[in-house]
């Protein structure tokens, strides 16, 4: 089922932020200088392939996915080894990563500085203003909830 797994090109993953965005695929036609059939057929594939993404990556964690979007390159799921909600988000910059809720203690971690990057990556893709002082465990959540919201997810 994954033996094809491929990632959006660098111009299928253009093609797909901004219409996720909401560009008009008349205007990323002008702007790329390509036709408009062009997009359209870009970002369906770049939806497919972040489609098998998603669900690769859900399978090879074990997590049950819940809600998936494609067009906006996420799912929510749960995780039953790590007993928490899950996300796995696609980004053209950050690639396919998991999420986990959890209670961090943030200022102790090696990782931090990455985290706080690939979140306010995030953050910028999703077009949402991230508060400079939270820590990532704080930030991660206000995301997620923001964009749980977006995308009209109920909380289970």
């Amino acid at each position: 089922m994954f033996s094809y797994l491929r990632y959006p090109t660098k111009q299928q993953g253009i093609i797909w932020l901004r219409r996720r965005q909401k560009e008009k695929p008349s205007e990323i036609a002008k702007d790329l200088k390509v036709s408009r059939p062009f997009v359209t057929m870009s970002q369906k594939i770049a939806e497919d392939r972040i489609d098998k993404l998603l669900h690769h990556t859900a399978t090879v964690n074990r997590i049950k996915i819940e809600h998936l979007s494609t067009r906006y390159g996420i799912a929510e799921g749960y995780c039953h080894a790590n007993d928490s909600q899950t996300y796995i988000t696609y980004s053209p910059k950050s690639g396919v990563l998991n999420w986990y809720e959890h209670i961090g203690d943030c200022g102790t971690c090696d990782i931090e500085n990455q985290c706080k990057e690939v979140l306010h990556t995030l953050a910028e893709e999703w077009e949402i203003p991230a508060p400079p002082n939270m820590s990532p465990t704080e930030l991660s959540e206000y995301l997620f909830n923001i964009i749980r919201r977006r995308l009209k997810w109920d909380k289970m």
